[in-house]
């Protein structure tokens, strides 16, 4: 397995820049309406040893699962969710590769993306003029290896399907590590009209509820 090692001043960046920031190209929060939630890129890797290896599907899922009965209680304008599925296997896939990007471009990157075309017309074929993308990177050290008996106290409803899969992590202060990247755009002009970023820290767990719902309101904060 490969294993990436990161210099100490990259890692103590990571902790410490836990404040979200968020950017407006063109408009404000009050005209980024009606707007369509594509469902969240979640990609976190198992991170054994190290801090990032392979994407790890079955805390992906329950990462997921989170985030999407989440994101509907925070009190965003949102009017409709669009499923969509994320290869993220397959280290081939343009979209998934696109939305893991979304964490290195930053404020002034972000406003020339161009939207991938599937996401796009997804969004298009929903009605509503803005779609709100997310991806959710980090990892949960030594996935594999623990019980997947114990339930996750995660405090909200998950589907059955994930219920029976959980998933259980050490009391380790860097058992995970988790970022949030998210973009807004107009799908009639194909333009980015916002980018928020809540980034990589130690304090969120991505299988918790609670603290996913408190790093979600972080980052769209503007919005609330």
């Amino acid at each position: 397995m490969k294993r990436i090692i990161f210099p100490l001043a990259i890692l103590t960046a990571l902790v410490f820049t836990s404040c979200a920031t968020s950017k407006f190209y063109s408009q404000n929060a009050s005209t980024v309406r009606p707007l369509a939630l594509v469902q969240p890129c979640s990609y976190l890797t198992d991170a054994v040893g190290d801090f990032a290896t392979d994407y790890y599907e079955p805390v992906a899922k329950v990462n997921n699962a989170i985030l999407m009965e989440t994101i509907p209680t925070l009190g965003l304008p949102i009017e409709k969710v669009i499923p969509f599925e994320y290869n993220c296997a397959d280290k081939s896939d343009a979209t998934v590769r696109w939305m893991r990007h979304l964490a290195d471009v930053g404020k002034s990157g972000a406003k020339n993306m161009t939207i991938p075309s599937d996401l796009l017309e997804a969004v298009k074929g929903s009605g509503c003029r803005y779609g709100m993308l997310l991806s959710d990177i980090g990892y949960v050290k030594n996935a594999r290896q623990y019980n997947i008996e114990k339930a996750i106290e995660t405090g909200i409803k998950i589907a059955d399907a994930l219920i029976n899969n959980h998933i259980e992590i050490s009391d380790d202060t860097e058992a995970y590590l988790n970022g949030l990247f998210s973009v807004i755009f107009d799908a009639q002009t194909g333009k980015v009209v916002w980018f928020g970023t809540a980034p990589r820290s130690y304090k969120f767990n991505p299988l918790d509820g609670a603290d996913m719902k408190k790093q979600l309101t972080k980052l769209y904060k503007a919005f609330l």
